[in-house]
């Protein structure tokens, strides 16, 4: 409902009409409460645009100002002829878009929030329920909305026809190889004899006791909801993330190579080496019919240092963990937070499609296979954070404690006069922009090198690719034979 000034107006005016056209039947009461629901979306969204703080996770849906929706319940909107499975996936889609909004509405600078009562959360999510009922309660609307349903790629195609892609992809190929190759030289370097630079210096969260994996495969069962995707609660979630969670082994050289919590300080955003801080994320996949759970763990550094195009600052890592059926890992794989950098580690459970195509693809670079048994250690090299190694290692007294944090922080971090996104205009880390962009802007990709909110990072300069495609594993990967 509006609040008390527009609802005056619109009884003013409602009583203008009525005494001057009394032949004029008023509309029904529940269409004025609809009318008014779609008017407070509005409302909300121009004070959101006007002030630039729109969060560009989850995207909007063109006529349903309450859903918004991600590449991954995308890829349900040809499945959902059953109608408990259509009520649970535009269960899901509202929920992207109360957690949009709560952090919008958080993020809005205090002269533009005081237009808005205190409850117009509260509002918004009754208005949500209302119309959503109302507008979906024909198959002609949930029909509508499956078309919608979709989620543009994060490449620039007018970029690629400028940049005679067919032509340029060619010489951007090259360059791509011969970093794999380096890349392999390095892992197949004996661990000891990997350079150092400074000083080794180990990072993990608090963790309790792990799961083992029938625990972990029970719980993937018994959390399953209509969509056959894994629900745990949040206790369980926490287990689990405290199971997988790896050890990061930093060359240390100076305080660029230290991990650090993004904070906004007099205006100016910086990563906070005194409080190291492991993000965590909780994504899914889809496999061979299958809905896989995946837990992201994210850390940040204060810059990548160095003169070449590839400097600049902040950076990152997203280590993912791609849990099977079974309750173990099938997959690992990282890269850096600005999509860079996309390496893979799967089990012995999965092995590389032998039908990948090979004309304009950009091949996987899977370097190691993931090791087994024990916790996992992640060598990470001075400067470039460049992944090293993978290894199991034994008791680790010399690891120092970071903090845990929900990713979905950094999409309001405190600021000086409220809170304020990490994150800027398509997704982009103000600040995080590379030299590299004004060469490889061919490949259609927008700021290519620059730091980017999660489900905006494009991984592939030759072809397409997006990380959180809910298809990529599938389309990379097939399980291995006994």
């Amino acid at each position: 409902m509006l609040d008390s000034r527009y609802l005056t107006v619109s009884m003013v005016l409602a009583g203008i009409l009525l005494a001057g056209c009394a032949g004029i039947t008023p509309p029904p009461a529940h269409d004025t409460e609809l009318m008014e629901c779609r008017q407070l979306f509005r409302n909300v969204d121009t004070a959101v645009a006007a002030a630039g703080v729109q969060d560009h996770g989850p995207y909007p849906l063109t006529g349903f100002p309450y859903l918004r929706i991600n590449r991954f319940y995308a890829s349900f909107r040809d499945e959902l002829d059953d109608a408990d499975r259509f009520d649970a996936w535009a269960g899901r889609l509202a929920a992207l878009d109360a957690e949009a909004r709560r952090i919008e509405l958080q993020n809005l600078p205090a002269a533009e929030a005081t237009r808005f009562a205190n409850d117009v959360s509260e509002r918004l999510e009754r208005c949500r329920e209302r119309l959503l009922t109302a507008d979906l309660d024909t198959p002609e609307e949930r029909t509508r909305l499956r078309r919608q349903a979709r989620v543009p790629d994060d490449y620039l195609i007018g970029r690629r026809a400028l940049g005679l892609y067919p032509l340029t992809a060619l010489f951007i190929a090259a360059g791509i190889s011969l970093l794999h190759e380096e890349s392999r030289q390095t892992f197949a370097t004996p661990l000891a004899e990997l350079p150092l630079a400074g000083t080794l210096q180990r990072r993990a969260p608090p963790r309790g006791d792990p799961l083992a994996s029938a625990e972990v495969r029970a719980i993937l069962q018994r959390s399953l909801d209509p969509l056959g995707i894994p629900v745990p609660t949040a206790t369980e979630l926490g287990r689990l993330f405290d199971t997988f969670a790896p050890v990061w082994e930093v060359d240390v050289v100076d305080g660029n190579d230290r991990i650090g919590m993004p904070a906004w300080d007099n205006g100016r955003l910086l990563v906070d080496t005194a409080h190291p801080t492991l993000f965590r994320k909780l994504s899914y996949t889809r496999f061979h019919g299958r809905v896989l759970l995946q837990l992201n763990y994210i850390v940040w550094f204060p810059a990548r240092s160095g003169n070449d195009i590839y400097a600049g600052q902040f950076d990152g890592i997203n280590w993912r963990v791609t849990l099977g059926p079974d309750g173990t890992p099938w997959l690992y794989d990282a890269m850096h937070n600005c999509g860079c950098y996309h390496k893979f580690f799967p089990s012995r459970q999965l092995r590389l499609r032998r039908d990948l195509s090979g004309l304009y693809f950009e091949t996987p670079l899977l370097p190691q296979l993931a090791p087994a048994d024990g916790p996992l250690i992640l060598r990470i090299a001075h400067r470039t954070h460049y992944i090293q190694r993978l290894y199991r290692g034994g008791q680790m007294p010399s690891t120092q404690l970071m903090a845990w944090q929900d990713y979905d922080l950094l999409r309001s971090l405190p600021a000086d006069h409220g809170h304020r996104s990490m994150f800027g205009a398509a997704g982009i880390v103000p600040g995080s922009q590379r030299p590299e962009r004004f060469i490889l802007w061919p490949t259609g990709v927008r700021s290519p090198g620059a730091m980017r909110q999660w489900g905006r990072h494009a991984t592939a300069f030759v072809g397409r690719r997006h990380f959180d495609d809910p298809g990529l594993i599938e389309a990379l990967f097939e399980q291995a034979g006994p």
